[in-house]
């Protein structure tokens, strides 16, 4: 739901390709033909008539910048996530060596993102934080800004960033799970706990939501209660490293160390690049090395 939502809200300018109807335009002109795919949800064929807009239209000042527009967000969509930065940025260049003002909420808040993604946290804060005053009733500007501050280390206001999600969307598990993990960060055990079980009424049958609130019972040492959840989410999710890692905890927790143990270089062999971990797994690995 929430990835489609990029592309169907790129920006309010009008498309800049040349004023045919859909159907002409589409036989020969890749701009309209980008816009169509855009809008068709198919953001891998947008990708390629755009490049090719860019590469043979004849484009009038400014037009160039929102085609940029364009390409960044199906890029976006693609989550081909450094592509995407660089083409809202050339579009920036683009616009602010020509004088055009193009600018607005929803490509910021792409850009944020986009910046978010790439882990330049500082730009992604600064354009989704411009990017929230316009779009107050927007869930993706919302949700992204709230993960910005986790990112930042501002846990406070990312949970005020995820009550706002689960306030304009309340039926969607993730604003829940989100708001639970930030609740976690500032050490509110219970309200994580609270807000991890919204999410599993949800979605009972989802391994991350049933794993939010195995790993919020955990931080909370109720290793009993969350073992049988992390087993549900783990069979839900066997490939997900975090989800592994959390069952591993739960085993260790009540006394099941050989099995923990196990379970630890499997989620270290999902996800080697998580710190928390590859720390559980050597802290449990050291007596053998």
């Amino acid at each position: 739901m929430f990835r489609a939502f990029l592309v169907f809200a790129l920006a309010a300018t009008a498309p800049a390709c040349a004023q045919k109807t859909s159907n002409e335009a589409a036989a020969n002109d890749p701009c309209q033909a980008g816009e169509d795919s855009l809008t068709a949800g198919d953001a891998a064929e947008a990708i390629v008539q755009f490049e090719a807009c860019l590469e043979t239209a004849a484009l009038e000042p400014g037009e160039d910048a929102i085609i940029h527009t364009r390409l960044g967000g199906a890029y976006l969509y693609e989550q081909r996530f450094e592509e995407a930065l660089q083409a809202f940025n050339i579009a920036y260049a683009i616009a602010e060596t020509q004088g055009v003002e193009f600018d607005n909420s929803y490509v910021r808040r792409n850009r944020g993102i986009a910046r978010l993604a790439t882990e330049d946290i500082d730009g992604a804060l600064s354009d989704l934080e411009a990017a929230v005053a316009d779009l107050p009733d927007d869930i993706m500007t919302h949700l992204n800004l709230g993960r910005a501050y986790s990112a930042s280390g501002r846990e406070a206001e990312a949970v005020v960033a995820f009550e706002t999600v689960t306030r304009l969307e309340p039926e969607w598990p993730g604003g829940w799970i989100n708001l639970s993990a930030s609740f976690l960060e500032l050490g509110m055990r219970a309200q994580a706990i609270d807000h991890a079980r919204r999410a599993v009424e949800l979605e009972p049958e989802s391994g991350f939501t049933l794993n939010a609130l195995c790993w919020s019972l955990i931080v909370d040492e109720q290793f009993a209660t969350a073992l049988p959840l992390c087993d549900q989410a783990v069979e839900a999710e066997p490939d997900n490293g975090a989800i592994v890692h959390s069952r591993a905890a739960a085993l260790e927790g009540v006394g099941r160390m050989d099995e923990a143990r196990e379970l630890y270089a499997r989620a270290y062999e999902l996800a080697p690049d998580s710190e928390t971990i590859e720390s559980d797994y050597r802290r449990t690995r050291a007596g053998d090395e």
